[in-house]
């Protein structure tokens, strides 16, 4: 039965929009444990203007942490559906270390770069091109036991995901 959903995909593919979408429809409860929750809410360190301090020191410190957490939870009986950008094969390893022994649902959130594009500037959030980046390797360095495209609508991934968590399906 699954117990940990991992969504990789480019910045702005819609991981934690469809993070969110999925988590009520889900068959059991599922914490929703995303990276953005810490880069986006008061957790990390942050100068006068907002700005994060000292990120390239803390990053991948934080993303090892993340890893970590997400583990623990699943360790102590509490299913996680979270989302990455694995930027390198060894934060693919580190991920499938982490994760070892666990039944976990590997999902790659695909966009076309022109969505990406439209979206990270809507966003505003986002250094800029930093979802085309992410679209030439981010797909490269794991396999995955569903493949999702996100302009394919939200509710129809969601849907698709939960399917696949379904423990009929595994």
């Amino acid at each position: 039965m699954v117990s940990v959903v991992v969504v990789n995909g480019a910045s702005s593919a819609g991981k934690s929009t469809l993070v969110a979408a999925a988590q009520p429809l889900l068959p059991r409860p599922f914490l929703a444990f995303g990276l953005d929750l810490l880069l986006f809410g008061d957790a990390l360190p942050r100068d006068a203007e907002g700005s994060l301090r000292d990120w390239t020191v803390l990053r991948p410190r934080v993303l090892a942490g993340h890893r970590r957490a997400v583990r623990a939870f699943a360790d102590t009986g509490v299913n996680v559906i979270t989302d990455v950008v694995l930027e390198t094969q060894q934060q693919a390893d580190d991920w499938d270390e982490a994760l070892r022994g666990l039944d976990v649902l590997w999902v790659g959130l695909h966009a076309p770069v022109a969505e990406l594009r439209r979206r990270e500037r809507e966003r505003g959030d986002r250094p800029s091109g930093d979802a085309e980046r992410d679209h030439a390797v981010v797909h490269t360095f794991h396999a995955y036991d569903l493949e999702l495209d996100s302009t394919d609508g939200l509710d129809s991934c969601a849907r698709k995901l939960v399917s696949a968590v379904q423990p009929t399906d595994r």
